[in-house]
């Protein structure tokens, strides 16, 4: 059993909007693509939920895709590094601490969880995301909101960065 480290990625709207036209992809801009490329190269896995799957085009990716869901998700050209589970987060983040290849025998696997907002928000609650990196566009507006400061109540703000239209945030879950 290894330990997992899990760092989140959120974007959203200036008024906590996850999506326009039920699509993330708006919300972004260049810099925010930039350091979101960053963090998968830093990971050595992503976990996203279903609705995530079927709504952004995760039809490749650099590193192994899980994909938490209840419903069989279709990707088509399929993904040859994505899995499907249908279980808890918890027991998702048990069985990557157990049966994920190991890179480094003795180091921890970092988990990249790009989910949507209503399975972070789980996964935040069951104290499972070590950190979150939020990206506020201070510009845009759309969909399916949600309060920022209910997401991070359990995290400290580490830094806070604003380069153009967008503002980055660093947090750190909160010692229990």
């Amino acid at each position: 059993m290894r330990s997992v480290i899990a760092t989140a990625n959120l974007i959203v709207g200036k008024d906590g909007s996850t999506t326009v036209a039920g699509s993330s992809t708006p919300l972004s801009t260049d810099e925010d693509r930039r350091r979101f490329h960053q963090l998968r190269t830093d990971a050595d896995l992503i976990l996203i939920g279903g609705n995530t799957a079927r709504r952004e085009p995760y039809k490749r990716t650099p590193i192994p895709l899980y994909i938490l869901t209840h419903t069989k998700v279709r990707l088509a050209p399929k993904n040859q590094l994505a899995k499907q589970f249908s279980m808890t987060p918890t027991q998702m983040i048990s069985e990557i601490s157990n049966n994920f290849p190991p890179q480094d025998s003795k180091a921890g696997i970092k988990l990249l969880v790009e989910a949507g907002p209503k399975l972070l928000q789980q996964m935040i609650n069951d104290s499972l995301i070590d950190q979150l990196y939020l990206s506020i566009n201070l510009e845009k507006t759309g969909d399916n909101q949600i309060s920022i400061d209910d997401l991070t109540s359990t995290f400290k703000l580490i830094s806070t960065e604003t380069i153009s239209a967008c503002e980055f945030r660093y947090y750190q879950k909160l010692a229990n």
